[in-house]
Parts: structure tokens; C-alpha cells; sequence
């Protein structure tokens, strides 16, 4: 067959076994919903099941809501009607025990405190497997209005849950996270009087903390994630929970008696907020502050912090030097061209600072410096190439991929 007949071969055996496997639970008394979905079932394993989820997308939707309007209509509304008492106790009683029961799984499996409202939540609601249960059972063994009863709970489950939602995520969760902060962080009780206070203790601020630390220096650490400090204590750093931006908890960390202050948050403005907060109110401690980029650093510089660190500048320049001796170039070589790089990045940057609220200044700088930069790199070659009769740029096209 053609290609275009291949999805609709695919698509027709896979209904046609469907409609065969449904007639014949209808011709044995039960369910032809539950036959339909024991097909499913044996489709969702078969080898063909990528290719089928491919040719059956455009009409999930549908399909899907063909089910929910059938399931609608299995309902009987009187009786809904005639019980609502009933119908409301089913609904409150099949929640509470999911919500109790769920909660208790979430505890024994070690799901984070903060995380177990929604997790336990989400979950209580009725699935859509229920429906095909109820209506499978059939008049044999359940009787039409029960059965109704048991639909119609199921379904206004669903159509509950998603204003439980709204509620716990308005209401409940801030409560729960500050309850759940105040009852797991350790909070800063005493005076602390360090030589160092670091705020943010990701990624760049655990390598200034260790190597600290393992000078016995006295440190205080301050971070404000609670995830992030409950997996570093169960390494043995001792973190206070708290937030940097606020000047009685700096008070408290130590920032009036630290000689050092690292501000190593990854968020921009909060590090802008520490750094004017420490200048303004603790002008004998000396500011490390960490840059996520040159925009950052020169904001930093506006507010005139002097020792400013580019998080992933020295990283990037020693894989490059590593590419570098990849391609064949002597270690030597590799390393002074880098750190010549380097110089001229750092004067670069020195010299577009003045310019960086000007975009168009800024840019001709920029282009400026760095066609410099690539003649003196360009003459440099030509040079090394004469020195040792290697052709570098030969070299270097042999050995790309």
C-alpha cells in the first residue's frame, strides 16, 4: 500500500478491533464501554501503539468528549435530584477518605512537607476509570439508580476539585509553606558574629562557603530555599533560612560586625537590594558580589562595588583553552592565547561601562574593540605559524568534524 493508505489501514484494524472486542462483551452480558476499554488496553502494548497515538490525535479531543457527553447522558438526573442530601454525603465521604488515605501515602513515601496539599489534592478527585466500572457492572449487579448515584458522584468530584484548587492555592499553601518554614528551617535565634556572611548558598555560593570552612573560618550562610537548605543539611552545612533582602535579618546574621559579605543570590534584583541594603547600613563590611552577566556587573559597579566576579567567565575561558589543545595546539600556546583573551575581555568590558546606558554607543565600542582584538589575534598566528612552520589554521579545519 501507499503511504497515504498506511494510517488509514492502521486506524481502520484498530477500530475495527474496538467494535469486535465491545460486541462481544455486549454479547456475553457485560459492558461494551468495559470491551472498548480492554481493546484500549491491548493496543496501548502492541508494537504498533507510537504510530496509532500518532494517526489518533486530531481526533482525541473528539473521542474524548464523545465519552464525557455518553457518561452525561447514562445519568439520571432525577434521581440526583430527589437525593441531593445523599448525593452530597457521597461526594464529601468518597473525598475524605481519598484525601486521608492519599495523605498518608505522601507521608510514608517522603514527599516534602509544602508539596503534600497539592499532590494529596490533585488526586482525590474521582478518575475516569470509575465510570467505566459503573457502567460495565450493569443492572445485574448494580441497580440503575445506584449506579447513577455513583456516576453522578464521580463526576461532580471532578467538577469540584478544580475550585478546591483555587482555594488552596489562594488560602491555604501561604500558610502551609510559612507554617512548614517556621516548623523545618532553622531560623536565627542568637546574635550571630561572623567573620563572613554569605547570602544565597546555591551553586557559586557553596564553593566560597567550603573553602571557608575549611580554613575554620566562622561563617554564617543565609538562603531562602527551603528545598535547597533541606538537601545541603543532609550533607552537613549548617544554613539559616531567611531572606537577605531584609535588614533586621542581616542585623541578626551579623552583617553590622562581618568583615566580608558575599552576596552570591542568583536573582538580579534581590542581589541589587542586598548590596544597597550592606552599603547603606554596613559600610565597614567589604562586598564579593557575584555577576550573572555584564548588564549585571555593571549595575553593580553603578552602586560601587569594586570586587565583582562574572559566574561562568573563568569556566568558559579554561574550555576553551581545553579546545584549543584538542585541536593540537601546544598547552603553552593554548594557555596564553586564552589568558590574552581574557585581559582583552576584561578591558573591553572596562571600557563600554562608560557607554552601557547609550545601546548605540555601547554597540560601536563593542565592535569596535573587538575587530582589535581579532587583528592582534590574526597577527599573533601569522606570526606563530612563521616560528614554528605548523599551519594553525590548517590544523584546526582537519580536526573539525
Amino acid at each position: 500500500p501507499s503511504a497515504i493508505d498506511r494510517p488509514t489501514n492502521c486506524i481502520s484494524a484498530a477500530l475495527l478491533l474496538v467494535v469486535a472486542i465491545a460486541a462481544l462483551m455486549q454479547f456475553v452480558g457485560l459492558s461494551m464501554a468495559l470491551g472498548a476499554f480492554l481493546a484500549g488496553v491491548l493496543l496501548a502494548e502492541s508494537e504498533y501503539r507510537r504510530e496509532l497515538e500518532t494517526d489518533i490525535e486530531p481526533f482525541k479531543g473528539l473521542l474524548l468528549g464523545l465519552f464525557f457527553i455518553a457518561v452525561g447522558m447514562s445519568i439520571d438526573f432525577g434521581v440526583l435530584i430527589a437525593q441531593p442530601g445523599l448525593m452530597v454525603l457521597l461526594v464529601v465521604g468518597f473525598m475524605v477518605i481519598k484525601l486521608v488515605a492519599i495523605y498518608a501515602l505522601a507521608k510514608a513515601m517522603g514527599i516534602p512537607y509544602q508539596e503534600r496539599p497539592v499532590f494529596t489534592l490533585l488526586l482525590a478527585q474521582g478518575g475516569e476509570f470509575a465510570f467505566v466500572v459503573f457502567q460495565a457492572a450493569g443492572p445485574n449487579v448494580l441497580p440503575p439508580e445506584v449506579t447513577s448515584l455513583l456516576i453522578g458522584a464521580v463526576a461532580l468530584s471532578m467538577l469540584v476539585s478544580p475550585l478546591l484548587l483555587v482555594v488552596l492555592d489562594k488560602w491555604v499553601l501561604p500558610r502551609y509553606s510559612r507554617q512548614a518554614a517556621a516548623t523545618t528551617m532553622e531560623e536565627i535565634s542568637e546574635q550571630q558574629e561572623p567573620k563572613v556572611l554569605i547570602c544565597g548558598f546555591g551553586r557559586y555560593g557553596q564553593i566560597v562557603g567550603r573553602v571557608l570552612w575549611s580554613q575554620g573560618l566562622p561563617v554564617t550562610v543565609l538562603d531562602h530555599d527551603p528545598d535547597s537548605i533541606e538537601a545541603l543539611r543532609q550533607f552537613g552545612f549548617r544554613v539559616f533560612y531567611g531572606d537577605a533582602t531584609r535588614l533586621d535579618l542581616l542585623r541578626t546574621a551579623g552583617a553590622a560586625t562581618a568583615r566580608v559579605i558575599v552576596v552570591a543570590v542568583d536573582d538580579v534584583e534581590q542581589s541589587l537590594e542586598i548590596v544597597d541594603l550592606v552599603r547603606e547600613n554596613f559600610p565597614q563590611a567589604q562586598i564579593l558580589a557575584r555577576a550573572r552577566n555584564v548588564g549585571h556587573l555593571y549595575q553593580l559597579r553603578d552602586r560601587g562595588v569594586t570586587h565583582i566576579e562574572r559566574e561562568l567567565f573563568e569556566s568558559s575561558l579554561r574550555s576553551a583553552r581545553s579546545a584549543l589543545e584538542g585541536l593540537g595546539w601546544p598547552a603553552h600556546e593554548a594557555r596564553e592565547s586564552v589568558m590574552r583573551f581574557r585581559h582583552r575581555n576584561i578591558k573591553l568590558t572596562d571600557d563600554t561601562y562608560p557607554h552601557y546606558k547609550d545601546r548605540a554607543k555601547l554597540i560601536a565600542v563593542a565592535k569596535e574593540g573587538r575587530q582589535q582584538f581579532e587583528d592582534q589575534m590574526a597577527r599573533e598566528r601569522e606570526e606563530r605559524q612563521k616560528r614554528s612552520g605548523v599551519d594553525w589554521g590548517k590544523l584546526e579545519e582537519e580536526n573539525r568534524p
